[in-house]
């Protein structure tokens, strides 16, 4: 008797201990950590006028992780996804510089062919507003978020979903880059007379901050991709992926596509027919991933071996 109220006692302290955070343990480090982590991004951001961007999520996502005592296994899940990222990113750059002096003018010829002017100018010339400048800034500006965070959100809840949207993120990201490389195309705001760039002609002054600017020429210094449009393409990616896990529950989610691909045009940095290419190479990117791969891994086994089912 004496013995069992012993093991009551010692379960019950066991219990208040584990209600009870423990101020050493390395959670107590990692939340210290991405406090000091978050207040150093925010300082750097403000001397900086920049704002932060996807690879701060991922370095964030990380001390999510260590907070929840998944470090090593996260490093191993986001390995893949950081490397396609940061090899796009590097890639992108060079294939700007290289890819200018080959200019291709054929969707700015078939925007024409469509509507009789480009639609830039079209937009621009018949329903500029303030609000409009905003908006398209909001929707163009998240689409250096929304992969990542989309990436987080499939991870922790289909990590089967994750590695396929990691697949199809790489084969996106690499068959645009290949694309920019060998039909370079210059935006409407640089090829087309009387396109106002808005985000950095009207959205940064506006906001005493060289934002997009930031963005755009600093971080991102390709002028020569507008197609395929990857700002159609990727926010189109994530809603085939999101509707494939949560069907149409994630009717909302293509709020996020539909106000991009009106923004891109809009705002002079596309084509419509960069809309309309940047929607084309996701879904091929997403039907690879959902119908190719699983029928070449029925017949290949190392694909067999290494592919999500």
């Amino acid at each position: 008797m004496d013995n069992e109220k012993e093991e009551n006692k010692l379960n019950i302290e066991k219990h208040k201990s584990n209600l009870n955070f423990d101020y050493r343990s390395s959670r107590f480090f990692s939340l210290v950590f991405m406090g000091v982590y978050i207040i150093a991004i925010s300082l750097f951001c403000i001397e900086y006028k920049v704002i932060p961007g996807p690879e701060f999520l991922v370095l964030g996502i990380l001390f999510y992780a260590s907070y929840n005592k998944r470090t090593w296994q996260a490093l191993k899940d986001w390995l893949p996804f950081v490397t396609v990222f940061i090899s796009y990113e590097i890639m992108y750059s060079v294939v700007g510089t290289m890819s200018q002096y080959n200019l291709h003018t054929g969707p700015q010829a078939l925007d024409i062919a469509l509507f009789g002017r480009v639609p830039s100018l079209i937009l621009q010339q018949t329903i500029r507003l303030p609000v409009l400048d905003y908006m398209g800034a909001v929707f163009y500006g998240i689409y250096f978020f929304v992969p990542t965070v989309f990436a987080f959100i499939v991870w922790k809840v289909s990590p089967k979903n994750y590695w396929k949207y990691t697949v199809a993120f790489g084969i996106l990201t690499y068959s645009a880059l290949i694309t920019f490389l060998f039909y370079p195309v210059a935006p409407p705001w640089i090829a087309t007379p009387g396109v106002i760039r808005i985000l950095t002609g009207s959205v940064d002054p506006a906001l005493g901050l060289p934002v997009y600017k930031t963005l755009f020429d600093f971080l991102s210094p390709n002028l020569y991709a507008a197609f395929p449009s990857m700002h159609s393409a990727m926010p189109w990616l994530v809603f085939l992926f999101a509707f494939k896990i949560w069907k149409w529950k994630s009717l909302p989610v293509a709020i996020i596509p539909v106000g991009t691909w009106f923004s891109a045009v809009y705002l002079g940095e596309h084509y419509f027919t960069d809309v309309i290419g940047g929607i084309v190479y996701a879904t091929a990117a997403f039907l690879v991933v959902e119908k190719l791969l699983p029928l070449l891994s029925s017949r290949i086994s190392f694909l067999r071996k290494h592919m999500p089912n």
